[in-house]
């Protein structure tokens, strides 16, 4: 024999009930509150808990459920939902017990106690039912305040224990988006955007906070909708690299008891741009001179495209050389330490000493803020790319002058990388270059000067150039060497 009534939770009883796991719109609504007239309607009458009779000491044990073909009453409705209710009015439903049996059945009504909750007429009145009659009993409900309540009416036969929930559902938002929102194909590095649709089909406003994941952003994040009310949501599809990508859209909301999601799909391809050439190699270029030479990126797409000249292959390098030079800015130990002993020095010499750990804190904080700043273009003392960065039109192409200017005899070779919205990766151009000193040689082996008189000064000047060389002469320091200065 089973030891008692079986315990049930009526379906969003509690706050922590109505909690869904991150539902879909869709199903969230159908988790949602039904409308009791609606029910009603339906004319369906399912049977709530039920079970033999215990004594009253065993009241608060579990019974298991009797099959509906051996109950001896119908009970309409199943259970008892207040809805729309207003806090101090009092709301009154019907429920009806219509006997199944061929005999006279005793039903006794009853109710525990309930500031909220009452019977119409007499707690632990007995009525007699004949066959096939039915009986109506009314409950009225006076609430406080605008929130969930639940109570328990219990019918008591000869053979049966009926236990009908009743519960109360207070004013709440009820927020419904789409299931899906789908991007489709886009470009990578390309921003997309599109409007998602938010209503709010219950009878609250609604408080909420909306977050999504990289590569999606959404605005608002957050704010007020009034009840009946719709509004825009913008997302934004930002992919930094090609393929598929998934996120969804969560919108919390009644204090962060509910939420509701939004499946988000986007598929990042390449704009078809590329370099007119992905390298550029100078003839011989002499030191302190420059040479230069134009290639082009050309846009053959449908879009307009964003281009930087970058120093680094990836983004990811980016962030690596400057989390670098971040580690560089911080002070070593000692310097911390040698300031804090200054500063306690000066305190106690003046009684009185500004913080000065807090001070050379915020000037490191402050050029790190400059470090993460920095686009990090590409910066050469060799070669030199004009313009760094730029605008290109649908189908059309930007000139590029890239220059070089070599500062020793040596062979040169860099990397720049150029970052372009709507594609992936950055297309590499490389650069190559040689430095060559001046060419200085005699333009005669042997100058005749003819008879000179002796101490009489003669000056000669031969020079051929194409391009400043400086020189230094050692001369001749034998015999009459000394009488032909350079």
């Amino acid at each position: 024999m089973a030891s008692g009534l079986r315990k049930r939770t009526p379906r969003l009883l509690f706050r922590e009930n109505l909690k869904p796991a991150n539902l879909l719109p869709s199903k969230f609504q159908k988790e949602k509150f039904l409308d009791t007239k609606k029910e009603a309607n339906t004319g369906r009458s399912g049977l709530p808990r039920i079970g033999p009779i215990l004594d009253t000491s065993e009241t608060a044990q579990k019974l298991p459920p009797v099959p509906p073909k051996q109950s001896l009453f119908r009970v309409s409705p199943s259970e008892l939902v207040f809805e729309n209710f207003v806090a101090h009015e009092v709301s009154e439903m019907e429920l009806a017990l219509t006997n199944k049996d061929k005999f006279l059945q005793l039903v006794k009504i009853s109710m525990e106690l309930s500031p909220h909750f009452r019977l119409a007429y007499a707690s632990d009145a007995y009525h007699t039912v004949p066959p096939g009659a039915t009986i109506r009993v009314r409950i009225q409900f006076t609430p406080d305040e605008s929130k969930d309540y639940s109570h328990e009416l219990v019918c008591i036969t000869k053979r049966e224990r009926i236990v009908v929930p009743i519960r109360a559902i207070g004013a709440r938002a009820i927020l419904n988006i789409p299931d899906q929102l789908d991007f489709s194909k886009c470009w990578v590095k390309c921003s997309t955007q599109k409007t998602l649709m938010v209503h709010n089909t219950g009878n609250l406003e609604a408080h909420y906070q909306i977050s999504t994941q990289s590569p999606f952003s959404v605005v608002p994040t957050t704010g007020t909708l009034g009840a009946g009310d719709s509004m825009q949501v913008t997302v934004e599809f930002h992919p930094l690299t090609t393929g598929d990508h998934f996120g969804s859209v969560v919108v919390c909301y009644n204090k962060g008891e509910e939420s509701i999601h939004t499946n988000l799909h986007g598929e990042a391809l390449d704009v078809n741009i590329g370099l007119s050439t992905y390298s550029v190699d100078f003839k011989k270029t002499f030191i302190t001179m420059s040479n230069h030479t134009t290639m082009f990126i050309e846009n053959r797409s449908n879009i307009t495209a964003h281009f930087q000249w970058k120093t680094f292959l990836s983004e990811e390098d980016d962030n690596r050389e400057k989390r670098r030079q971040c580690d560089l800015l911080q002070p070593p130990k000692e310097v911390w330490v040698e300031n804090l002993m200054e500063e306690r020095r000066i305190a106690m010499k003046t009684g009185f000493c500004e913080d000065r750990t807090a001070i050379l804190k915020r000037k490191v904080q402050k050029k790190m803020a400059k470090v993460q700043e920095n686009p990090m273009l590409f910066s050469s003392d060799i070669f030199y790319i004009e313009p760094m960065e730029g605008v290109i039109g649908p189908n059309s192409s930007a000139e590029i002058k890239v220059t070089f200017k070599p500062q020793k005899a040596l062979e040169y070779r860099s990397v720049a990388y150029c970052n372009i919205s709507g594609r992936g990766s950055r297309l590499p151009l490389h650069l190559r270059g040689e430095g060559q000193g001046p060419v200085v040689e005699f333009s005669r082996q042997m100058l005749k000067l003819g008879n000179i008189f002796v101490n009489t000064s003669h000056v000669y000047e031969k020079s051929q150039e194409s391009h400043p060389a400086s020189w230094l002469s050692a001369g001749p320091c034998k015999g009459l060497g000394s009488s032909f200065p350079c």
